[in-house]
């Protein structure tokens, strides 16, 4: 494992987060390079704290968030066009010239990293994939008919050199790609190192988070599915103590709608999730989502068993757009066999509602008891 040269490729903060965690716990002794996309908000930040740990002997950035919406639909002649100027495309979009790597660590099966895959494909370096929340378990994005980029010679280089995928959890896995699954080992809410490291490269500051409900939106707006989530954040809203909610936005949605409804305070912090788990007293908070993977990684990641309500029971629209039937197996699979005793799924706006009237009662009979 100390021999040769990893490349670890980061597109979001959760990304970073479980980076920065593989390469503590996974690859020790041997060199990494890290390389920050724009598709990272405040990527440039990242990559100057990230640079003073000394953690990776390179950081490296590139511009991917105009190619990654190219070469993957329509004319299959004009994606094998796109992938026969891979060189030259790179070249541009990288900061500095790529190392020889013999592992390739990545999330996601987008075009920059397709066309690595494709440039690499005679050194044949083992591709990696590691946890991206749930799409990691759920989707083969390699699947013929998932795309017309699937039905390309360049553009499916990558298939033959992922080794396998990495996940916190491997049993949920149901991908249906038939690549082996290995398993990212937990992160300890202990270890004070991994805790000091993380705080440092995102900045961490303790805000006032007052409020005991935390509802995680989900990029359903920005992915352009109609749905009731709205409603169901003022069905939430009005069943808990006035001033004890909060939404906490996903990063794509454009707008913060429910801050613009009055339906929360405005949330502005960028730190992921689960650096906040590491840093707050977690017993304090209900977590209230559709299905964001964001609600199950205290349980998957941690071990922890917070009080979580989901509400995809409830929900109105489609939560992805293919593999829909996938994913609701994967939650169902996730309430049966890994959920705690905490773990909550209505089945009616009755039943939410009284689900959040005991949290809310609980809490505050805690509170008066000093507990």
């Amino acid at each position: 494992m100390h021999d040769g040269l990893a490349l670890m490729i980061v597109n979001s903060v959760y990304q970073l987060f479980s980076a920065v965690h593989i390469r503590r716990c996974i690859l020790g002794e041997k060199k990494a390079e890290l390389l920050l996309t724009d598709l990272l908000p405040g990527v440039k930040d990242y990559g100057e704290r990230v640079e003073k740990t000394g953690l990776f002997e390179r950081v490296l950035f590139a511009k991917t968030a105009g190619l990654c919406k190219q070469y993957v639909t329509g004319d299959r002649k004009e994606i094998e066009e796109g992938y026969a100027k891979s060189k030259s495309i790179l070249r541009w979009i990288l900061s500095d010239e790529l190392g020889s790597y013999d592992e390739i660590y990545f999330s996601n099966f987008d075009t920059f990293t397709r066309m690595l895959a494709s440039q690499m494909y005679e050194e044949a370096p083992a591709f990696i994939c590691y946890e991206d929340g749930f799409s990691t378990y759920v989707i083969d994005y390699l699947r013929e008919e998932r795309a017309a980029v699937n039905q390309t010679e360049a553009g499916t280089k990558i298939r033959e050199l992922v080794k396998r995928v990495m996940l916190y959890e491997p049993r949920l896995a149901m991908r249906g790609d038939h690549f082996p699954n290995g398993r990212i080992p937990r992160v300890s809410i202990k270890d004070e190192g991994l805790k000091e490291l993380l705080n440092y490269i995102f900045a961490y500051q303790r805000g006032d988070m007052w409020e005991n409900f935390i509802f995680l939106e989900q990029s359903f707006r920005a992915e352009g599915i109609k749905s009731n989530d709205i409603a169901l954040m003022e069905a939430c809203q009005s069943a808990v103590l006035p001033g004890n909610f909060i939404v906490k936005p996903h990063p794509r949605n454009q707008k913060n709608l429910p801050f613009e409804l009055g339906l929360s305070r405005k949330y502005d912090s960028r730190i992921p999730w689960e650096l906040f788990l590491m840093n707050e007293p977690a017993g304090r908070f209900h977590l209230i989502t559709v299905c964001s993977n964001a609600a199950l990684t205290g349980r998957i990641v941690f071990g922890m068993d917070m009080d979580t309500v989901m509400l995809y029971r409830l929900f109105e629209g489609r939560v992805l757009w293919k593999e829909d039937e996938v994913l609701m197996r994967y939650l169902q699979k996730f309430y049966r066999q890994f959920a705690g005793e905490n773990y909550y799924v209505p089945k009616t706006a009755y039943e939410l509602k009284n689900i959040l009237q005991y949290l809310s009662d609980t809490k505050s009979q805690e509170a008066a008891d000093g507990r």
